[in-house]
């Protein structure tokens, strides 16, 4: 057999069954506050290696989700994203087709911490770029089929 046999893509069923036993773990052995502490730790690292990988062209805080989101899109990690700024602090957020979405509908629903790692990702480039932080009001988190996740949320910014 040939050693330069490609990798194979990973499936995004494969991205939520991993999200759901970290999340589920760490949550259980530590509990829910400090994981959800240790997820915000993940999006700081994250942010800090993707600045690594991607330009941030703006640091207007519109700019810099809409950067993250592109990135997340471009991995596989939701399928598209779609921002609609509404005032100049406010943006809502559309999400869809989410590679985690059954297994944060499971950690929510069973008092457990999701990973959260758009958001925390999120957090972490909005606090270095622009400087501000983000209030979230959920507005839908579903699993409309099998093979779709939508989430909706209300992102109001706040200079820290």
């Amino acid at each position: 057999m040939s050693k330069d046999i490609p990798v194979k893509m990973v499936r995004p069923e494969f991205l939520d069954f991993v999200n759901y036993n970290i999340c589920k773990a760490y949550s259980e052995k530590y509990g829910r506050e400090a994981a959800a502490e240790f997820f915000r730790r993940v999006g700081e690292i994250g942010f800090q290696e993707l600045r690594k990988m991607v330009e941030f062209p703006s640091s207007d805080p519109y700019e810099v989700l809409r950067t993250v989101g592109k990135f997340l899109e471009d991995m596989g990690y939701m399928s598209k994203i779609r921002l609609t700024k509404v005032e100049e602090n406010e943006v809502i957020i559309e999400m869809f087709g989410v590679s985690v979405i059954k297994s944060s509908i499971r950690l929510v629903e069973g008092g457990d911490s999701p990973s959260h790692f758009m958001t925390n990702l999120m957090f972490a480039a909005l606090k270095e770029m622009s400087g501000v932080r983000a209030d979230i009001y959920d507005l839908t988190l579903e699993q409309p089929s099998a093979e779709t996740g939508y989430a909706k949320e209300k992102w109001v910014l706040k200079k820290i």
